[in-house]
């Protein structure tokens, strides 16, 4: 029997294929020392970890006031129902009242005869009630106060101190003063107990 070693070759190449290149191509075999383990490096992981806690640093403070209302928000809105709760007692004849809870860090206004009530509405997180005076008389911030509007208009010059616990530790004053004459309110910066 005769037996050629182009026969072995050729039965060696159809059962195994190809031999393997050594290079350093996608193709082939990564060298040993070259050949890389799944995941991430220590240095990579913590540069991520790093801009992640920059990220909430910067975005925390933010995120937590989204809800809340703003100083300037509350100071329109309360405006708004002062100016409101005034036309009521004017033309509709009816006691309506401003009811503060400094306790609660909330504000409402009512009709007396409970038959029209606003929920009451928070002053937020930030602001708080520093002092009240109605015609000159200081009232106790621990205690539920009502500013009245008596039926045909007449409402008492009163003023609501309120500070306001801005970002970054500074703080404000600002007093609310309910004009009696047509139930506005002027913003004024400070705390301005009476008119210069």
């Amino acid at each position: 029997m005769r037996t050629s070693t182009a026969g072995i070759l050729s039965t060696r190449s159809r059962n195994r294929g190809p031999a393997p290149l050594q290079t350093s191509s996608t193709g082939g075999p990564a060298p040993r020392s070259a050949k890389r383990v799944g995941g991430f490096t220590l240095i990579e992981l913590s540069v991520v970890l790093f801009i992640l806690g920059l990220v909430l640093w910067l975005a925390a403070p933010r995120i937590a006031e989204v809800g809340e209302p703003g100083r300037n928000a509350v100071f329109r809105e309360i405006s708004a129902n002062s100016e409101e709760a005034f036309d009521y007692a004017l033309f509709e004849k009816r006691e309506t009242r401003l009811i503060l809870d400094p306790p609660a860090g909330t504000y409402r206004f009512q009709i007396a005869g409970g038959k029209k009530t606003s929920p009451a509405k928070p002053f937020g997180t930030r602001l708080a009630i520093t002092g009240i005076r109605i015609e000159n008389e200081d009232r106790p911030v621990d205690l539920v106060t009502e500013i009245r509007y008596l039926p045909g208009g007449k409402v008492p010059a009163a003023r609501i101190f309120l500070r306001d616990n801005g970002a970054g530790g500074e703080s404000t004053d600002w007093t609310l003063r309910i004009n009696p004459f047509d139930g506005s309110i002027d913003v004024l910066t400070g705390t301005v107990v009476k008119d210069a």
